[in-house]
């Protein structure tokens, strides 16, 4: 596949044409090496890739776009923002390839008019943080009502809709570093649809907790606020109708 573009953004990328799962493969990678800070794999096929909670994300050949990246934080960066910082600049990605407005439902799916387009799926370990971003490119079979792919608002390569998302985010994690968690919070804000949001979440537990979606805390937990308030490290998350 030519990938001149992505490459001009990332010229040490590795590509690949099918793998089990870029993150689990990044991860093999860190077992007794060294990997510098920005280091990371694309795939255009994946047979066995995880989302949150260890869900299945299955790709088909050049449907979508899998992509792991090694981040190495450094001190004072909360890691708790990661993948919601994440999700923003994916946003941002795709609003700047398909024209249409790319918002992020909390903590990390990606979605244009209300269907899911990208996840983000974030790893601690003992190096640093593995970050995955599943990307639709094109619509697979089977894909649920639910989603949507680039190719349904415009013609974007899977060489360019990669470039796009490594540039922002490169640029990104380049600006978070540099000017502090501000920058990033105030990213992960604008591009929140949940906030000011009725909603329905689903607590790892099973609880099932109602009420709205009042913000995003400093440390990227979700503070919802009903019969009583709580604070979200980890949750699905609905938003409900008015």
């Amino acid at each position: 596949m030519n990938l001149e573009k992505s490459l001009a953004v990332d010229p040490e990328l590795e590509y690949l044409e099918t793998i089990d799962s870029t993150n689990l493969e990044l991860a093999r990678r860190l077992e007794g090496s060294l990997l510098p800070d920005g280091y990371a794999i694309a795939a255009a096929a994946q047979t066995a890739g995880r989302g949150r909670l260890d869900r299945s994300w299955v790709s088909e050949p050049g449907t979508s776009i899998s992509l792991s990246m090694f981040l190495k934080p450094a001190a004072g960066m909360e890691q708790g923002l990661i993948p919601l910082f994440f999700g923003s600049r994916v946003a941002m990605a795709v609003a700047s390839i398909t024209g249409q407005t790319a918002a992020v439902k909390w903590p990390n799916d990606v979605l244009v008019d209300g269907r899911k387009i990208s996840g983000v799926l974030a790893e601690l370990g003992s190096q640093g943080v593995v970050v995955g971003v599943g990307i639709n490119v094109e619509r697979q079979l089977g894909a649920p009502e639910t989603s949507c792919a680039v190719s349904e608002f415009v013609s974007s390569s899977f060489d360019e809709t990669l470039s796009a998302v490594l540039g922002a985010l490169r640029t990104g994690w380049k600006s978070w570093r540099e000017l502090g968690n501000g920058f990033a919070l105030s990213e992960i804000r604008a591009s929140s649809l949940t906030v000011g949001k009725e909603v329905k979440a689903i607590l790892p537990s099973g609880e099932v907790l109602e009420g709205k979606a009042h913000a995003i805390e400093d440390d990227g937990r979700l503070l919802i606020v009903g019969e009583q308030s709580h604070l979200l490290s980890a949750a699905d998350v609905w938003h409900l109708r008015n």
